[in-house]
């Protein structure tokens, strides 16, 4: 309701997929020319990693990242690509506290001296 009615700015956050509420102060206009809105859109950034770094170094830029280096040292060591970490279970052992004691079903597995 409130974007609707023009009170608050929207703006999507990519890390969090959540939109961040900014508000919309009618003092300070804000009018954005449709020429630079196209010419935004309009800028297409290469699909490696490799090619930005070249272009920000041509720039005169250092980027934060080498992934020449890194792909090389995982090529050298025979390392795959990161894959998302798996969370580890965690069972029951003899070291776990058990507060629910008078749940002996839960804790079937387990054998407590």
């Amino acid at each position: 309701a409130l974007k609707a009615a023009r009170e608050i700015w929207l703006l999507s956050n990519f890390d969090s997929q959540e939109d961040i509420a900014y508000p919309n102060d009618p003092r300070v206009p804000l009018k954005v020319d449709d020429d630079l809105k196209q010419f935004f859109r309009g800028i297409e950034l290469p699909r490696d990693m490799i090619d930005i770094e070249k272009d920000l170094t041509k720039n005169g830029m250092k980027p934060a990242t080498n992934t020449a280096k890194r792909r090389a040292m995982a090529q050298v060591h025979g390392i795959a690509p990161k894959s998302k970490a798996k969370k580890k279970q965690r069972d029951i052992s003899k070291r776990t506290k058990l507060t629910n004691a008078h749940l002996p079903d839960l804790f079937r597995n387990l054998s407590v001296p």
